[in-house]
């Protein structure tokens, strides 16, 4: 049947009327152009201003799609892909159950949903239940002895939820789980034995979920998991024709982290650890010399910064992978993996295998270091070797686009009004050569280099209801110093305190590095010491976003520093956040080596690598970050950019014309006159 049969009016209208929600044309314009490209096959970029309520604009339509489809069919089926799990507990915990409810007196047949997720989410019942995980290098079984440290007192937790949880999904645990403690309970899909070897195969809660998925008609997953199955074909995710991408701002990113590679020392010591009781000595003794051998090169390895670009791998560096792979390769030879090993071997063999396997593909990978690569070495701690594509525009325009109806969207997909550099950074428009998929020389391409070829796609802008003008100013900064390669001037804490005071507390500063959210801690605990009345929440490397964000909302007053994982998906509306500031345009790091590469290579072509990489990821980022201001109808405030180049660079314009249209000015008088009325209407 049609989707007219119920149409998506009726059904979005139903919807929010459940949710006490008002009708938003932007929602409706959103949800009317969903179904359309699901009809016709034509792929869509489609931009979603905060409020807009896109998630129920591509849900109801993928519901009404497969309540009148074929149940369990493939062409009723549609994944949604996010970046992040906070917007994954939102689909499947409130927003899909709820429209669900909403619509069943409306529909034909039940629609099922499910999430799915890697499997080292979830719990591996075989570890857990052989002592919660006796072989694990790390020795973790102690942490589950009597013990009064932190560690142990969560694992004595984990343990009791285990025994009682449906799930097993480490998300629903409740706490931030150390690495380590979850590791020794959790396997990869490649470490995994399989349902059929696996003696808790039948109660295996990744199993559980696989098997609900694949029953179901959406599916619920996260950019890696798609990646990994359209473009690496490892098969997760069930047969389905509709691919909707939210959070799509992310998907290159998450793309090229799907697709990337790293490799150090303590990795094959691990795995010659593992393997060590299935290989000959003579050969396990080789692991660890090449592993030494490495080790060597790398602390040798001539470098001016920490992290730095490797354009080839030559002389001892190329010497010592050569050897790396070469030994792996002999390791997994004389492993023999046999049908009549106990549940308990072939778990062991299984995980020494994937731990050799992937070092041997990642030895491999920056041996192929090429001019579509990029290869790198990170000095900061550990010397760690790392490799990813040079871009992924390819492999998504094979993989995805090609195979998939695809709506991509998010509340920023827009630079300067236009989402070509979107649809250009995800393979939509193609480069006259594609270097992943295309060895036809330059020359021989005419304008039009894919012919037939061509994908069709259009993009579409819905707005927001929020009326920007109204509800929140631009300010930028424009007589401060411009930040320099030693980070942001001194004066620029000296503005923020300001503000800070103006706004009454109520601050989320963003800073575009972890130095500078400790310069600027340091400074405002000494700028506000003894005021109770603005407490300070400085993040810190691995903190928890989320317990540090719902501590920010339980003190109106507060006043949180972080970097990047704060510029997006922070939802503190009202009063609680009525400033946000930005230290500096979030242009990418020089250290930063896949963006630095590609900006590189665009400038080889006779391209401006600034303005066809750096102004783009720029204006994503800082569109996200000033987009935590204004998040309902009600909220008020100011968006400060404390980086005069947004208003005095020629480029400057072109990020302006990214963001929210608020009101803009420079004048830090007005500024600082709106915050304190702000504050005084909001008062305690």
């Amino acid at each position: 049947m049609a989707l007219s049969e119920l149409s998506v009016d009726q059904a979005l209208d139903a919807v929010v009327a459940s949710f006490g929600g008002l009708r938003r044309d932007g929602q409706h314009e959103m949800a009317n152009a969903i179904a359309a490209s699901m009809e016709s096959g034509e792929h869509l970029l489609v931009q979603a201003g905060t409020g807009t309520g896109k998630s129920l604009g591509y849900l109801v339509p993928a519901i009404v799609r497969a309540a009148f489809g074929t149940k369990g069919s493939a062409k009723s089926r549609t994944i949604v892909a996010t970046a992040t799990i906070a917007l994954q507990r939102q689909l499947v915990s409130s927003d899909l159950p709820k429209a669900m409810k909403a619509l069943g007196p409306l529909l034909p047949q039940e629609v099922e949903f499910a999430v799915l997720k890697g499997r080292n989410n979830y719990v591996c019942l075989d570890k857990f239940n052989r002592d919660a995980g006796k072989d694990s290098d790390e020795e973790i079984l102690s942490l589950f002895e009597e013990s009064t440290s932190k560690l142990a007192r969560q694992a004595k937790k984990l343990r009791t939820w285990i025994q009682s949880t449906p799930t097993g999904d480490k998300d629903d645990f409740g706490d931030e789980i150390d690495g380590r403690l979850w590791r020794s309970l959790s396997v990869s899909g490649r470490e995994c034995i399989g349902k059929n070897k696996c003696v808790w195969g039948e109660q295996c809660f990744a199993e559980i979920a696989r098997e609900k998925a694949y029953q179901s008609e959406i599916v619920v997953t996260n950019h890696t998991m798609l990646a990994l199955d359209v473009i690496e074909q490892v098969p997760i995710l069930p047969d389905h024709n509709i691919v909707v991408i939210d959070e799509a701002h992310e998907l290159v990113d998450q793309t090229t982290k799907a697709l990337s590679g790293e490799l150090n020392v303590v990795a094959i010591e691990r795995a010659a650890g593992l393997i060590r009781k299935y290989i000959s000595s003579a050969t396990h003794e080789r692991m660890l010399e090449v592993a030494d051998d490495l080790g060597r090169t790398l602390d040798n390895y001539d470098t001016s910064f920490s992290v730095e670009r490797i354009n080839e791998v030559v002389g001892s560096l190329h010497a010592c992978l050569t050897d790396v792979r070469d030994v792996c390769k002999v390791a997994s030879g004389e492993m023999v993996i046999s049908s009549t090993d106990d549940p308990e071997t072939s778990a062991a063999k299984q995980r020494a295998k994937v731990a050799v396997s992937e070092i041997y593909e990642v030895a491999g990978a920056l041996l192929g270091t090429d001019a579509h690569s990029v290869t790198w070495l990170d000095k900061t701690r550990a010397p760690m070797l790392h490799h990813a594509p040079l871009t992924v525009a390819g492999y998504l325009r094979e993989a995805l686009f090609k195979e998939s109806t695809v709506v991509l969207t998010s509340a920023t997909l827009q630079i300067a009004g236009s989402m070509d550099d979107t649809a250009r950074a995800v393979g939509l428009i193609a480069e006259k050569r594609i270097p992943e998929f295309d060895d036809v020389a330059q020359e021989d391409l005419d304008d039009d280099p894919w012919g037939e070829d061509k994908i069709d796609w259009h993009a579409l802008d819905v707005g927001s209801p929020f009326d920007y003008q109204r509800q929140g100013i631009l300010y930028c900064a424009s007589h401060l110093p411009n930040p320099s390669q030693d980070g942001v001037a001194e004066e620029v804490f000296d503005e923020l305190a300001e503000l800070i005071e103006a706004a009454g507390g109520r601050s989320l500063c963003l800073f575009s590095s972890w130095r500078s959210v400790e310069r600027a801690g340091e400074y405002l605990a000494i700028r506000f010491a003894g005021r109770e009345d603005r407490p300070l929440i400085v993040a810190q490397r691995g903190d928890p976003t989320p317990a540090l964000v719902e501590k920010f909302k339980a003190n109106p007053r507060a006043i949180l520093l972080g970097t990047r994982s704060f510029w997006q998906g922070i939802d503190a509306p009202g009063p609680t956040c009525t400033l946000v500031t930005i230290d500096r345009i979030p242009f990418p790091r020089p250290d930063e080596p896949v963006y630095a590469a590609r900006s590189a290579r665009a400038d080889e072509r006779g391209e401006s690598g600034f303005n066809s990489v750096s102004i783009p990821r720029a204006g994503l980022l800082l569109a996200q970050g000033v987009g935590r201001l204004i998040r309902t109808m009600d909220d008020r405030g100011v968006a400060a950019v404390l980086d005069g180049r947004l208003a005095t660079a020629r480029y400057g314009s072109r990020l302006r014309k990214s963001l929210p249209e608020m009101y803009w000015t420079t004048d830090k008088a007005s500024v600082l006159a709106a915050l304190r009325r702000l504050d005084e209407q909001y008062g305690d």
